[in-house]
């Protein structure tokens, strides 16, 4: 989780720092080109999309362990750009590596903490990604806010903070073992004997070759299903079963564009403003805290309670605060302190709700794909969600505050309406086509979101094999499960 504490917190908030601005801002100005400032931006997502896409062949062939070098290597280098960058270009190229190392992270380290952790309690470790990513956030924002007090013009001291960080990783890296099931998925049997025995060689009553025979089951059965079809690897992931359990898989990553992240969480300094805070410090604080106590509920429910109703639920509740928000719009939010308390309640409870339903996407795309798919479903299932969330972070700035020369004049705070009501404004014929999409898509995973925890990968083969009904996975007995408790039936029988 170390690694999580690294990658591109600073690449928002630093763009306003006063020595930043004075380094990279037009010669005689002290603005930032808007172009250059989009660039970045815009091209950090693309890079970041393609990695999650190109690393999966790098996982897939030369190992989980293998990837998260490769991210070390790009996250390492993004750093050594920052700290020496003079010109947009070269801020440019650092952005390059930061989004590749992002992506590349996203597409391997939910997949490899998936692989390793313990079937009851895996749920907690993949929401413990999210815990600690959003910690990284909250640490930028405290150091480039102090930096600013102490030393505004000093911007690189918090890019070399991040140096500390990186060796530290880089020493963690050296004693991470390989995943026991890409060895299997391998034919590598010793090297999977090995690395399990070191994960779990001291737990009482664990025998080793049981669980090596149920993963080399599982694969065997995969690759006879896969060799009947006769199709494509690659064409496997986005036809017939596989193709629903990849739409499966990423349907809550793609829930969370649709229910308005891209307004309260990229414009939620605007949504304060708005309501008289004009701390952009304070926002970040109150938003980080809200995403902090939302991941600790979530790594303590998600195995208990469940993946499903931890999401459908989550952005249920997202959807209706974004009615909350796009309700305030109808009134002067600025002149009433009420209201101005409104909007900001449902601001934060937005953010509440979908860093924890967005959080358990980490677990459905590890956790629905097949074991040899797993890898190349997961990439494909964050890039999918993230061509949808560059799109909205060109279409939100256009709602919110309109079209410079034209009539249209933004819905400001009322962009909320979009993701949580059937309109907007129905004085406004832009605003009469908006449909309610938080709430479109809350309908399909209602319907498609099945509950996988506590379930090996066995398991959620055999209930997509035999058709069961996605919303009764979580009562439904497997014939795995009778098997299981038939051999212990019998080894209690022998002793």
């Amino acid at each position: 989780m170390w690694q999580l504490l690294i990658p591109g917190h600073f690449n928002g908030s630093i763009v306003a720092n006063k020595g930043f601005i004075e380094q990279f801002a037009p010669p005689g100005t002290l603005i930032l080109d808007a172009k250059w400032v989009s660039i970045w931006g815009g091209m950090q997502s693309t890079m970041q999309c393609l990695a999650q896409i190109a690393c999966v062949f790098v996982t897939d062939r030369f190992g989980r362990r293998l990837a998260l070098w490769l991210t070390w290597v790009l996250l390492c280098g993004s750093i050594f750009v920052e700290s020496f960058a003079t010109t947009n270009e070269g801020w440019l190229g650092a952005k390059l590596l930061a989004g590749s190392g992002i992506g590349a992270m996203q597409a391997t380290l939910p997949l490899y903490i998936n692989e390793l952790s313990p079937t009851q309690i895996r749920g907690f470790f993949t929401e413990a990604y999210t815990f600690w990513y959003v910690t990284g956030q909250l640490m930028s924002a405290v150091t480039l806010q102090r930096l600013g007090i102490t030393r505004p013009y000093d911007f690189r001291l918090a890019i070399y903070t991040q140096w500390g960080m990186i060796g530290g990783l880089a020493i963690i890296y050296l004693f991470l073992p390989e995943s026991p099931w890409w060895f299997m998925q391998k034919d590598k049997v010793d090297q999977a004997r090995k690395s399990l025995t070191r994960l779990k060689g001291g737990v009482q009553d664990y025998d080793v070759e049981v669980e090596l025979a149920v993963m080399r089951n599982t694969i065997d059965e995969q690759r006879i299903r896969a060799k009947q079809q006769g199709a494509v690897p690659l064409r496997m992931i986005f036809s017939g079963l596989n193709g629903k359990r990849l739409i499966i898989a990423l349907w809550p990553k793609l829930q969370q564009q649709f229910v308005g992240l891209s307004v309260f969480n990229n414009y939620a300094t605007y949504f304060f403003q708005v309501a008289g805070n004009k701390d952009p410090f304070l926002v970040t604080i109150i938003l980080s805290c809200c995403q902090l106590i939302s991941m600790c509920f979530t790594m303590v429910l998600v195995d208990n309670w469940g993946r499903r109703p931890l999401t459908v639920y989550g952005y249920m509740v997202t959807t209706a605060a974004d009615f909350g928000m796009g309700a305030t719009g109808m009134y002067d939010v600025a002149g009433s302190p009420q209201i101005g308390g409104l909007l900001v309640f449902f601001a934060c409870l937005a953010t509440f709700s979908t860093t924890s339903s967005s959080a358990i996407g980490y677990a459905y795309l590890s956790e629905i794909p097949k074991q040899d798919l797993r890898a190349k479903s997961a990439g494909w299932g964050l890039a999918i969600p993230n061509l949808f969330s560059i799109m909205f972070s060109f279409v939100t700035p256009i709602m919110i505050k309109g079209v410079t020369g034209t009539s249209f004049a933004g819905w400001g705070v009322r962009t909320a309406f979009f993701f949580g009501r059937c309109s907007a404004d129905h004085s406004n014929t832009l605003a009469d086509l908006s449909a309610c999409t938080g709430t479109i898509v809350c309908a399909i995973g209602w319907f498609i979101i099945p509950e996988t925890a506590r379930r090996t990968p066995a398991e959620i083969d055999e209930m997509f094999e035999t058709g069961v009904a996605l919303r009764k996975f979580k009562g439904h007995v497997t014939q795995v499960q009778i098997d299981a408790q038939e051999r212990e039936e019998a080894e209690h029988r022998t002793i």
